[in-house]
């Protein structure tokens, strides 16, 4: 293998063999393991999540497995799912089946290479340092104008393989533009992603249940295909395996759903990149901390990588359509304000409008996800404004567990408490600003963070609502509206919160110098 400054013999790094994923066990400890590891131990001390010290790399490695579930290891049915699910496969059976796919996992080397252009351009593609792979790193302009305040600017110049994997997979999977013919991921730049987790009813939580339930069925993968052929041949799956669909706007193309194989969803690469790798020379990764014998510190990368066009379906990802009139579903993509009760409306059920859906996996997890466990949906992915990353945005939501015939009537309930706490955050932000200027026209600054106050101050009281409101249902199945006081209930919770942060907000201090009716 050639690396950047000496020429050293190494074997391939494959993302398959390797062991290279950080998973932390029940008991604390943390353990560098291959994917097919995951399974390790469920009766003794199994592995209950990732262990990377980025909350982006541990989103990233939860798709990473999926999309390799879903890839090697999809069951044919709900059935099937479901014998998986009680009967988890063992290491040595997933190491069987990643098996298949192992030459698409080839990080460095000659051939191919995971998540990396085809084309060796040494030669003519610009040469970045390794940190521009990181979404939330200072951006060139950030740089030249020295407002890199909070992420500072030379902080990662050297990443592990296992890092720098993880770092190539994350931006390919939530990138944004990157300039000029640096096109955004499948979804766009940020997306939202949702999982499904449920605790097992013998393991308990563990990271099989944190993957397992959001894995699509066989059925479910080809029912996403635009394509006549959904035979499983690798290059339409890896892009990365056959020469990549340019972009440039002499004469490259688009890239819909019917030109790729409907798993491609997991494994975008919208970049051209080529990493370089070199001897570690005792530098140790400034993400991971740990030693490597080999580095990667650049990369070269082109434009006009693929471009993929709007209208891909990601079973992850909730998506919106902006009126009644349209067609195309758009993803959803986090905004500021974090994660709270007020995306359950898209997140977990259908809104009242619909406008917004939630990810198709929430929907799956209807009729499979066991009633013995806990489950809840695990929402997560960067707030974006255009290029530049504000924040990561992660929190969890109860998935309602109810029976067919309960779930309609649930589903109306939490809509109209997302729907009235809308409407009163909207009044609430109107009051204020009529309380201090003449004209609402007048008021300066963003005031959304008001309507944040309102949901955070109110969200214990919506979900014990929710949660009581399946009691009530059962109690009295021959009332019309058994949850008629819980509806009386959350009105008064909302209007005593509103009226707290009004008097917060605009005090009465003071009133006698200004307009008394205002």
């Amino acid at each position: 293998m050639v690396l950047g400054r000496e020429t050293v013999s190494e074997p391939v790094f494959n993302l398959i063999g390797e062991a290279w994923l950080p998973m932390q066990r029940r008991s604390g400890r943390v353990d560098t393991v291959p994917p097919w590891r995951v399974t390790d131990d469920l009766d003794g001390d199994p592995f209950v999540g990732f262990a990377w010290p980025r909350p982006d790399f541990n989103g990233a490695a939860h798709e990473f497995l999926i999309g390799l579930l879903a890839t090697a290891s999809a069951p044919d049915d709900d059935d099937d799912w479901a014998s998986e699910w009680n009967d988890p496969p063992s290491p040595e059976e997933l190491r069987r089946r990643f098996s298949k796919v192992r030459r698409a996992f080839d990080l460095d080397g000659t051939g191919s290479r995971f998540m990396q252009d085809l084309e060796p351009f040494d030669a003519d593609g610009a040469q970045k340092g390794v940190s521009a792979l990181l979404i939330d790193c200072p951006g060139v302009e950030t740089v030249r104008k020295n407002a890199d305040l909070f992420v500072k600017r030379d902080q990662v110049n050297t990443l592990c393989r296992a890092a720098a994997a993880m770092a190539l997979f994350a931006l390919n999977c939530y990138g944004p533009q990157g300039g000029s013919g640096h096109r955004t991921s499948l979804r766009g730049g940020g997306p939202l992603t949702t999982l499904v987790i449920s605790d097992h009813a013998r393991y308990g939580p563990t990271l099989w249940g944190r993957l397992w339930p959001n894995v699509e069925t066989v059925e479910q993968i080809h029912s996403r295909a635009h394509r006549a052929d959904t035979s499983d041949a690798q290059e339409a799956v890896f892009p990365w395996l056959g020469w990549t669909r340019t972009s440039d706007p002499k004469y490259g193309v688009s890239t819909t759903q019917s030109h790729v194989h409907p798993l491609q969803v997991y494994w975008g690469m919208p970049r051209r990149i080529r990493l370089v790798f070199e001897a570690a020379d005792g530098r140790p990764c400034d993400i991971a901390g740990t030693e490597d014998s080999v580095v990667v510190e650049t990369y070269f990368t082109r434009r006009y990588g693929t471009n993929y066009s709007t209208g891909f379906d990601h079973p992850l990802t909730p998506y919106y359509r902006k009126s009644a009139r349209m067609t195309e579903w758009l993803p959803v993509h986090p905004r500021p304000g974090g994660i709270s009760y007020r995306m359950y409306p898209g997140c977990v059920v259908p809104s009242k409008d619909g406008l917004r859906r939630p990810a198709a996996v929430v929907g799956y997890s209807a009729s499979r996800v066991p009633k013995s466990g806990l489950a809840r949906v695990l929402a997560f992915g960067y707030d974006m404004k255009t290029m530049k990353a504000r924040s990561w945005l992660e929190g969890e939501m109860p998935l309602i567990d109810c029976p067919p015939a309960t779930r309609k009537v649930i589903r109306e309930f939490i809509q109209r408490l997302t729907s009235s706490a809308e409407t009163v955050q909207g009044l609430l932000i109107s009051a204020i600003k009529d309380a201090h200027w003449d004209r609402r026209a007048d008021a300066k600054g963003d005031f959304a963070f008001v309507g944040e106050r309102l949901y955070r101050d109110t969200e214990a009281s919506f979900h014990y609502a929710v949660s009581r409101s399946l009691a009530c249902i059962d109690l009295q199945p021959e009332v019309d509206d058994a949850t008629l006081d819980l509806q009386r209930h959350w009105s008064a919770v909302l209007r005593s919160a509103a009226l707290a942060l009004f008097r917060e907000y605009a005090p009465s201090e003071g009133l006698e110098d200004r307009n008394m009716y205002r």
